[in-house]
């Protein structure tokens, strides 16, 4: 057993692979949605104890930390993980006291603790690339809520895309422009690419970085998408249901007209008979 900090042991984790993306070029440039740390907050207001699943870099984490509050971090990846630590490490010690970070596996995890709330944000349920990992993770969910606890998480919202959209609407060939980011004081254009497959509703995107010294690097994010029904229909297969749905978070800024409003969906779960 590992024992990392606050008094908790955990299980080591073996055999599973990492994200095929640099943690540092990666937390330079995925800063979350508008938004979502803001909701995260209102719906962990008044719960002492705070799971999160899928950590990354300790950007939720970070932000939800407070006085007298227990929160555990889980993450796969052992870069984001470095990332996450040195992140709790800049805050002042009442806060970063609670906090726990464990290498560990939302498909396969079982802490000696349970959460009056679990967070899954920023599409991290996508990354579960087949219904047997998506019933595991979910199981996780339930296996670890506290009783009349509840657990929360985004994903963007994919149905019309898949019904409507061509495959010459993802073009797999070019990169595209996106934005530019600075890691390690160097200066990269990102430009991306995505190949879709319609049929196993997969999105992968590429992330490639270019310095002007023409250095390059690459990164990839793979996911599954989920349309609604499958959606609420893996939730009860994990015993829980819907206690609040929303189609995105409440931005600090008023949303521009030309903003779409149901880009993303924002759950909160209970267990079914709480």
């Amino acid at each position: 057993m590992a024992r990392l900090g606050g008094g908790l042991a955990y299980p080591p984790v073996d055999g599973r692979p990492a994200m095929s993306y640099p943690a540092s070029f990666y937390s330079a440039l995925h800063r979350g949605t508008p938004g979502d740390l803001d909701h995260y907050r209102r719906v962990c207001e008044g719960a002492s104890s705070i799971l999160e699943l899928g950590c990354g870099y300790g950007r939720v984490v970070t932000a939800l930390a407070a006085s007298g509050r227990t929160i555990v971090g889980v993450e796969l990846d052992p870069q984001m993980l470095a990332l996450a630590r040195a992140a709790v490490e800049t805050l002042a010690p009442s806060l970063r006291a609670g906090i726990t970070l464990c290498h560990g596996d939302m498909r396969d995890l079982s802490l000696p603790q349970r959460f009056e709330r679990v967070l899954v944000p920023f599409g991290g349920l996508y990354c579960m690339l087949d219904d047997a990992e998506l019933d595991a993770a979910l199981r996780t969910v339930t296996h670890h809520l506290a009783p009349g606890g509840r657990a929360a998480f985004d994903v963007y919202r994919a149905d019309e895309f898949h019904a409507t959209a061509e495959p010459e609407d993802v073009p797999a060939d070019a990169h595209t422009p996106l934005t530019r980011v600075e890691v390690d004081g160097v200066p990269y254009e990102v430009l991306e690419r995505s190949r879709w497959d319609r049929d196993h509703q997969r999105i992968d995107v590429e992330y490639l970085y270019v310095s002007e010294q023409g250095d390059a690097v690459v990164g990839t994010i793979e996911q599954r998408y989920l349309l609604e029904p499958q959606l609420h229909a893996a939730l009860a297969r994990a015993g829980l249901r819907v206690v609040e749905q929303h189609g995105g978070f409440v931005a600090p800024e008023p949303r521009r007209e030309d903003e779409d409003e149901d880009e993303l969906l924002v759950l909160v779960v209970a267990r079914v008979g709480e």
